[in-house]
């Protein structure tokens, strides 16, 4: 039987995983042959964090 509560930590998860992502690539990445650390660790853990959510939800939803 599924959790109303955990499927929507789950859609939540996927969909902060995805927009994370997309950002990590566009602000780690601002030009050719150009990388910003600070940028790519914030975004990166979010990547992360987000999966893990996503992750968890899935477990137990």
């Amino acid at each position: 039987m599924a959790s109303t509560l955990w499927s929507i930590v789950c859609v939540a998860g996927v969909w902060g995983f995805v927009i994370c992502t997309i950002f990590f690539i566009l602000r780690a990445f601002p030009a050719r042959d150009h990388f910003e650390g600070k940028a790519a660790l914030r975004w990166g853990a979010g990547v992360l964090l987000f999966f893990v959510v996503w992750v968890l939800g899935m477990m137990q939803a």
